[in-house]
């Protein structure tokens, strides 16, 4: 009983469908509750074909041409700091910046590089980046309008570049890279359906819609029949019902500790522990 409190995930296979260079962080902290985790990557980062616009916002910024730099997700941030290293330019030249993030994972990664984040949501979602600008350009008292560099994903939402040009703000868009479907081998199929899944985890809508692609509408179905589907945010929650799936979990912190978080509130007030 002690052993089973301290690891209310004993006995629990979860499974892990996160890019690859990003499932150890999530699966570790699954292992430390005692779940049994099966990583399969079923997105994998691509960058993109035309790198004409990075290289004419990283002109733009040397010329001060922006006053904040906004980042979604940690391959944004590692993505920009590439391109700033590929043309050696040193920090000091990027002093002017302000660097705004989607939430503390990313944040990390960003000191990481040796830069303070000047501002970060209370919620981790675009609607929270959306939040909070709107209330600083609100306040804002600075006589022109305020210019936005918006650094990551192709495909990305475009709530937050809607919203801030309603606001006024000069908006420049840059597509750093690319989530695409990760064909799994037989080997990894074989080793996902060889034993029931308690738990399927989705940290973005792009994992969901890899899902269903990658393994066939029906064979996606007959896995998340017999398991419990836990969401990192109401975004990937949302691209699951476009499936037909209902997330029995939703992390209300959006961030890989706290989707682990509530997978083990989930058990332990189910009674599972």
């Amino acid at each position: 009983m002690v052993e089973m409190a301290a690891k209310p995930l004993l006995g629990k296979r979860v499974l892990v469908t996160r890019a690859e260079e990003q499932a150890e962080a999530l699966a570790r902290k699954l292992e430390e509750f005692g779940a049994e985790t099966v990583k399969m990557p079923l997105i994998r980062i691509e960058p993109v074909e035309n790198e004409k616009s990075m290289e004419e916002a990283i002109d733009k910024i040397l010329t001060q041409g922006y006053d904040w730099v906004v980042f979604t997700s940690v391959h944004g941030v590692r993505t920009f700091f590439e391109r700033i290293q590929k043309r050696n330019i040193e920090p000091s030249m990027l002093a002017s910046l302000k660097f705004a993030v989607i939430g503390p994972a990313t944040g990390e990664e960003l000191e990481k590089h040796g830069f303070r984040l000047e501002a970060m949501p209370e919620r981790y979602t675009n609607e929270g980046l959306v939040e909070m600008f709107e209330r600083m350009l609100k306040e804002s008292e600075q006589n022109r309008p305020m210019r936005f560099l918006l650094w990551r994903a192709f495909g990305a939402r475009e709530i937050l570049a809607r919203r801030l040009r309603e606001l006024g703000a000069i908006v420049d868009e840059v597509h750093a890279y690319r989530t695409v479907p990760n064909p799994l081998t037989d080997e990894q199929v074989c080793e996902l359906v060889k034993k029931p899944v308690h738990f399927v985890t989705f940290t973005s809508p792009s994992t969901v819609r890899a899902f269903f692609e990658i393994l066939g509408s029906e064979r996606a179905k007959q896995i998340l029949d017999n398991a419990v589907v836990a969401a990192i945010g109401p975004v990937t929650e949302q691209a699951c019902k476009e499936f037909g799936v209902k997330s029995e979990i939703v992390a209300k912190v959006h961030t890989v500790d706290g989707l682990v978080n509530a997978i083990v509130s989930w058990v332990k007030s189910k009674g599972r522990c």
